[in-house]
């Protein structure tokens, strides 16, 4: 095995970047849309039986949107990225609105915020902390000033259907957390391996160099004896 075979493993890792990160947003499109369900069917059901339309109306558009983006797998990286983000926020804010400051809220928007420096990196994670942060505290500041009212009928503690509610949303961001997590670290495991492997082959190469030059040396060596013995001649 020569150096260049050796150095053949050696791959495109902007492009396996890319694909990386398509990875984690396909699985995490999967997992709100399945997951995200459960929290959807309980909120359109009380949204109906309290006869919420508006709630019913929003609650439509921004599930058909996660759905959109995980079946429309043609549609560029960018856009099903930014997109997701979005709804993500738009869930979050409806979110403060509606129950105020309790943890699903807050889980949602600092799920966002992950998802962001996985899809876009450090600038955009930046920008995302910052605009979430001054959402919360403008939401909060509107309800503090009475300009908007938190509704305690989806979220009453007491009835343990809500609990279903919470349950689901904690299982969507917790799992698409833990879903990108596991994805990059069993990728940085797999390029890990193929490293050591490489360096393998390398020394392997090397030594293997390192073996012919020392036969080439002493071919000449014995050459060069050889042809001094000639230019001798024999001796009497």
């Amino acid at each position: 095995m020569g150096i260049e075979d050796a150095l053949e493993p050696v791959r495109d890792v902007v492009q396996e970047a890319r694909e990386l990160r398509e990875q984690v947003l396909n699985t995490s499109l999967l997992f709100a849309v399945v997951a995200g369900g459960l929290g959807f069917a309980r909120t359109l059901i009380d949204a109906l039986d309290m006869g919420a339309w508006r709630i019913v109306g929003v609650a439509l558009v921004l599930y058909g949107g996660f759905i959109v983006l995980l079946i429309g797998r043609r549609l560029p990286y960018k856009i099903r990225a930014v997109g997701f983000l979005a709804l993500l926020y738009l869930v979050g804010v409806i979110s403060l609105v509606t129950v105020g400051y309790l943890s699903a809220p807050s889980l949602i928007l600092a799920g966002q915020s992950v998802l962001s420096s996985v899809f876009f990196g450090r600038r955009v994670t930046l920008v995302t902390l910052a605009v979430n942060l001054v959402t919360i505290l403008a939401v909060g500041a509107l309800l503090s000033m009475g300009v908007a009212t938190v509704d305690t009928r989806f979220y009453e503690p007491t009835v343990f259907l809500n609990w279903l509610r919470v349950a689901a949303i904690f299982a969507v961001f917790a799992g698409i957390a833990v879903i990108g997590v596991d994805v990059i670290t069993t990728h940085l495991n797999k390029s890990l391996r193929d490293q050591a492997e490489l360096i393998e082959h390398l020394k392997g190469a090397m030594q293997l160099h390192e073996e012919a030059e020392q036969k080439r040396r002493a071919a000449e060596s014995r050459l060069r004896d050889s042809g001094q013995h000639d230019l001798r001649g024999p001796t009497s």
